[in-house]
């Protein structure tokens, strides 16, 4: 933000003020309950509000006499998303994450039905996998596949899971039963971790990158060597992992529910 010598406008800094009293775990309040924690007289929250019902900021229930947040929200909130650029986004969080783990680090997203890699890092020393940006794998694909096919709508995925899966390593499963176990503990947990599936001597570990309407835009994660990802270094691999995918997530706009 810049630091501009010039006051603010009043009127303004109440209606957000009114704005950010709304909350995800109590999206409708009532007028004291807003005037209790905005600390404005009751009249001139009324007026606020009333500005911004006309304006489509906020709707009001006159059966429970309650306000909420307005659709025009929405419309927002697609422009900022459309102009969000996920891997400039990102950037700052994956090149922590390397830095912290010490394994490659990728960041792909789903085109035209396929895995796309925007992003990736690779270790310095060690164990190199070469997957490098762009190249396009099926969503069936490693950790970073099964996580991205995993929030795609259910008439996608019956389309990409009705074709005969391809066993990359002798210990890819292909069992579409398991791979549809595997997609319902991903949306339940949101991370995913697979063990030489997708490259022999390799284990991945991916998370889902939601934006502020929680939909997926993409999958941050690891791939390291098999041997070493094990016991606590594996626990904090996962952690990490999480932990970017989460602060990316936020940066696109995304609220946890925790």
């Amino acid at each position: 933000m810049r630091d501009v010598k010039m006051d603010s406008i009043r009127a303004i800094d109440r209606a957000i003020d009114v704005v950010n009293a709304f909350r995800h775990q109590d999206s409708e309040l009532t007028i004291e309950m807003i005037t209790h924690r905005v600390k404005l007289p009751k009249a001139t929250v009324y007026r606020v509000l009333y500005t911004l019902e006309r304006r489509r900021w906020v709707t009001f229930n006159p059966q429970t006499l309650t306000y909420k947040l307005g659709l025009k929200f929405l419309e927002y909130a697609d422009i900022v998303t459309a102009n969000l650029d996920i891997r400039k986004e990102a950037e700052p969080i994956l090149e922590a994450l390397h830095e912290q783990v010490n394994q490659t680090v990728f960041l792909s997203i789903v085109e035209d039905d396929h895995l796309v890699y925007v992003y990736q890092k690779e270790v310095r020393e060690g164990l190199k996998v070469s997957l490098f940006e762009g190249p396009q794998r099926p969503l069936v694909y490693g950790a970073f596949g099964l996580v991205s096919l995993a929030y795609l709508d259910e008439s996608s995925q019956k389309t990409i899971l009705s074709k005969p899966i391809p066993a990359f390593t002798p210990a890819t499963v292909t069992d579409v039963s398991i791979i549809q176990e595997r997609i319902r503990a991903i949306r339940s947990q949101r991370i995913y971790i697979e063990r030489d599936e997708a490259i022999y001597g390799v284990t991945g570990i991916a998370a889902p990158v939601l934006n502020g309407q929680g939909k997926f835009v993409a999958a941050v994660g690891i791939n390291g060597p098999t041997m070493t990802m094990v016991d606590t270094h594996l626990e904090e691999c996962i952690k990490a992992v999480q932990a970017a995918s989460e602060k990316i997530s936020q940066k696109l706009g995304y609220a946890s529910a925790k």
